[in-house]
């Protein structure tokens, strides 16, 4: 199933976003605990005037929702408490999939 993660960063967090970057991207690209979630697109979302990471999109296939929330979950992100708000919702990926 196709999962989209919506993270939200809590306020004053940016310290805590540059710090634990370079590992969460890492895991993105390797994530062995998670063997069978995917990432298909995401990155980082800006503030409203476009100059701060303040949140993060990502478009996962993983075999269950709960396994799409265990992925973002046990990601550096989610383990440093990032998120003041998280959506981890399934996606009905009509235009662009990748079948």
């Amino acid at each position: 199933m196709y999962v989209v993660v919506f993270g939200k960063d809590k306020p004053g967090m940016t310290d805590t976003r540059t710090r634990h970057w370079p590992a969460f991207h890492d895991y993105l690209h390797d994530h062995p605990s998670h063997p069978d979630v995917v990432l298909h697109h995401g990155g980082p979302v800006l503030s409203d005037d476009g100059g701060t990471r303040d949140g993060t999109l990502l478009l996962l296939e993983a075999p269950s929702l709960e396994a799409g929330r265990a992925f973002i979950a046990d990601s550096p992100f989610g383990r440093a408490d990032l998120y003041g708000e998280l959506h981890v919702q399934p996606l009905d990926w009509l235009t662009g999939s990748p079948e």
